[in-house]
């Protein structure tokens, strides 16, 4: 789902390796949703300004499986995250800062009827928080063209 071609058009001027593949991390059952995810690591660049940038998507087999957006925001709030709006992405997509000051990993969040929720995150010493969150929507918007 998510390609070469979107990171670096989003986060441009750098350019990315496809670090991990896309992959099946949890493989679907009647019971239990697939998760996928894949990584894309910036090229050319010391350890302090490398980026990261990554997508975990979820599919539940069935709707009653699936995961709401609410329950997603109380976990990220049990994490001691702040959910924030994201207009434009769908009904319940919003973003946290899930990393630390010093290592800021924006996580946007954008769920696509009951059953698909796609975790779209970028994670970096020196992004700005603003740039990063504008890249990931560029992202999400490009892979739910192809969806």
């Amino acid at each position: 789902m998510l390609q070469k071609a979107d990171v670096d058009a989003a986060l441009a001027p750098r350019k990315f390796d496809q670090g991990t593949p896309g992959r099946a991390v949890v493989k679907s059952s009647p019971k239990m949703a697939s998760v996928s995810s894949c990584t894309y690591t910036s090229r050319g660049a010391t350890a302090k300004d490398t980026v990261t940038v990554t997508l975990v998507a979820r599919r539940a087999p069935n709707d009653a499986s699936g995961v709401t957006p609410q329950t997603a925001r109380d976990g990220a709030v049990k994490l001691k995250a702040t959910p924030v709006d994201v207009a434009g992405l769908g009904a319940g997509a919003y973003w946290v800062n899930l990393g630390s000051s010093a290592f800021p990993v924006i996580e946007l969040n954008v769920f696509r009827g009951k059953r698909e929720w796609l975790v779209f995150s970028v994670g970096a010493r020196t992004l700005d928080t603003q740039v990063a969150l504008a890249g990931l929507k560029k992202i999400a918007n490009g892979v739910a063209g192809r969806l």
